[in-house]
């Protein structure tokens, strides 16, 4: 609904310029919307703020599910799984939002459940995958954490970058760090 979409991004600005000025009244001004028209789908600015997490990451968790598995063999070499090209999609469609809540005024109950979201894909990912344990270089929940961390401060650089990089490419970098490491060539360790 339009009204609810405008007192979203109201809040969002409103939290870029100060939070001490997160009141009924000053979303309303904001968003252009009536008192009345708040209180039709808020009681507070609170419910206003979880409503507005709750869109988000449904959304994020409905681009992030994965409904055509594929082995990792199957794969060809610029081929990307459309999970992660929907979630950086998702990310520039609601840019606003994820640069407010994630780099400008970081709001820890949004990036745990992003974070939460994140981990499932992952773990989700992994096993779409069907690589035997033998393997797997860690134990899965050191790699999920891990990779998890590198997907949100990847992200989190991207839009500090003003989302410079089309959601392809960093779709695909992401994966093949992820799935290779940074470096185009082996290295060999000293034993």
């Amino acid at each position: 609904m339009k009204s609810i979409k405008k007192m979203h991004k109201a809040y969002l600005s409103l939290l870029i310029k100060s939070n001490e000025n997160m009141s009924i009244q000053n979303i309303c001004l904001e968003a252009d919307v009536t008192r009345p028209t708040f209180y039709k789908f808020y009681r507070d600015p609170m419910e206003l703020r979880l409503h507005l997490h709750e869109t988000l990451l449904k959304d994020l968790k409905a681009c992030l599910e994965i409904n055509h598995p594929k082995d990792m063999k199957d794969f060809g070499p610029e081929e990307l799984p459309e999970n992660m090209l929907w979630l950086f999609e998702h990310i520039l469609e609601n840019q606003l939002a994820y640069e407010v809540l994630l780099v400008n005024q970081p709001d820890g109950l949004f990036i745990k459940a992003f974070k939460e979201i994140l981990l499932q894909y992952i773990e989700d990912g992994i096993a779409t995958t069907k690589i035997p344990p033998k393997d797997i270089r860690a134990e899965s929940a050191f790699i999920l954490h891990y990779v998890a961390g590198a997907y949100i401060e990847s992200i989190t650089w991207w839009i500090q970058n003003n989302c410079e990089h089309e959601p392809s490419y960093m779709a695909l970098k992401l994966l093949e760090i992820s799935l290779h490491g940074p470096y185009k060539v082996e290295i060999e360790w000293k034993k």
